[in-house]
């Protein structure tokens, strides 16, 4: 019964990790390839892989992005 329940957890884990990967994957190929990473993401796939991957994504020089300089 243990060796089930690690298993099917194993299984469960492995196919998050792969369906993120897959969400990484498709959005950097769907992904702007002109060099517009300033202009807004156009989906949710895209936000979530600029976030990830820190790309197109600013810092405000102090550290506030709340404020506008």
């Amino acid at each position: 019964m243990t060796l089930a329940v690690i298993l099917a957890i194993t299984v469960f884990l492995a196919g998050a990790a792969l369906g993120f990967l897959t969400l990484l994957i498709v959005g950097i190929r769907k992904g702007d390839r002109a060099g517009h990473l300033a202009d807004a993401p156009h989906t949710q796939v895209e936000a979530i892989t600029r976030r990830v991957l820190g790309v197109g994504t600013r810092n405000h020089p102090d550290g506030n992005a709340d404020e506008e300089a």
